[in-house]
């Protein structure tokens, strides 16, 4: 089964390099059909909520509440970028960063979370939706999706994500950073900060009315001022 999507000539390019590296974890590009890429259709369920908008937390179905599939996302973003190391981009006209990867970078997905996220039998299997790739500091990339993965959020989000009894949130960092296999687990915890400014980087590259970028910025220093209160419990954790 195939699939049909407009993706950057930029990510058809990562997605090649993916596939030469036998990631399995995410779509292969076929070729284009009617000015539309075909990619391979990957089987399984996305927790998308449609429903979500910022500040309320992203309701997830029981098996993306897991720790098992906590791991597996830990082990599946490793996966991707052990792939991606050594791939040097010809075409850069990456959707946020237009501009070739610096030292210490890599092209990754851009925005990992499980609504991106393909399950199978409750586990994460791959990776969709390659229209933000671009480059950045894996570590920083490994933070925002442990924002997401966790999740990170006060307890009103957590339990609007379906959070009931709420979870030990600092617990479920540890275990997120321990299976991806970070060797100097503090190294996460001032990329948590640069993952969220990095986000309101990109409220300049959205089509935004003044009103709208404003409540996106005003979100990322709500999540931010949180972060700062609870940062001594992450730290405590690792």
């Amino acid at each position: 089964m195939t699939l049909r999507i407009l993706y950057r000539s930029s990510s058809r390019a990562y997605l090649d390099h993916l596939a030469a590296a036998r990631f399995s974890g995410a779509p292969r590009f076929l070729g284009v059909e009617d000015g539309r890429e075909v990619l391979t259709y990957l089987d399984g369920d996305v927790p998308a909520d449609a429903e979500w908008q910022p500040g309320r937390g992203n309701r997830l179905p029981d098996y993306a509440r897991t720790e098992a599939a906590l791991v597996r996302a830990a082990q599946l973003i490793r996966e991707l970028h052990v792939a991606a190391e050594g791939f040097r981009p010809v075409n850069t006209g990456y959707r946020y960063h237009p501009c070739p990867p610096r030292p210490g970078q890599i092209i990754t997905h851009g925005d990992l979370g499980p609504w991106n996220t393909v399950y199978r039998d409750g586990l994460p299997v791959a990776f969709i939706d390659f229209d933000s790739a671009g480059p950045a500091d894996p570590l920083v990339d490994l933070a925002g999706a442990a924002w997401a993965f966790v999740p990170l959020a006060p307890a009103r989000q957590l339990r609007e994500s379906g959070f009931d009894p709420l979870p030990d949130m600092p617990g479920r960092f540890r275990l997120f950073v321990d299976s991806y296999g970070l060797d100097d687990r503090a190294a996460i915890l001032p990329a948590l900060q640069r993952s969220e400014l990095t986000k309101a980087e990109y409220v300049q590259q959205w089509q935004l009315t003044a009103a709208e970028a404003a409540d996106a910025l005003e979100e990322t220093a709500r999540r931010l001022r949180w972060l700062d209160s609870v940062l001594a419990d992450l730290e405590r954790a690792l």
